[in-house]
């Protein structure tokens, strides 16, 4: 048996939603606007917080999940729980990885005071660049750690 038959010969049109004899659960729906960049922010935020120790990769995945958070949300509009969510995550990743990048800096000085640090350093440069960190640092700041 038809189910869309309603007994007087005509066929109910579902998905015009004029119809008189049409119901809200009949009606066509459409995805959420932002639905796409609330999801790729928290997975640029996800990523962002697990790779701030690599402090290159965590920098722009923050930046992107805090843009697509930007894009996903509508104006007038509450916040979706996964854009906040992805501007949360983005936030944390990238401040940890800021402080790693100030506490690099600021611990280098006192790291070259190690000898067993300072031989690794300059093992690393020299293979790497082909120069010690040590001359490295006094031919482009003119900064040396012999105190």
């Amino acid at each position: 048996m038809d189910n869309n038959w309603n007994g007087d010969d005509r066929r109910q049109d579902r998905w015009n939603s004029s119809a008189s004899n049409s119901s809200y659960y009949n009606q066509p729906t459409h995805r959420p606007y932002g639905q796409a960049f609330a999801v790729a922010s928290a997975a640029c935020g996800l990523l962002s917080m697990t790779t701030s120790c690599t402090i290159i990769l965590s920098l722009p995945l923050g930046a992107l999940g805090i843009l697509f958070a930007a894009l996903a949300h509508r104006a007038k509009k509450k916040m979706s729980s996964t854009c906040a969510t992805g501007i949360i995550l983005s936030c944390v990743g990238l401040a940890t990885a800021v402080s790693m990048i100030v506490y690099s800096f600021v611990m280098l000085p006192s790291l070259m005071q190690n000898d067993l640090f300072r031989n690794q350093a300059n093992a690393v440069s020299q293979r790497l660049y082909g120069m010690d960190f040590d001359e490295f640092m006094e031919g482009a700041y003119g900064y040396s750690f012999d105190d």
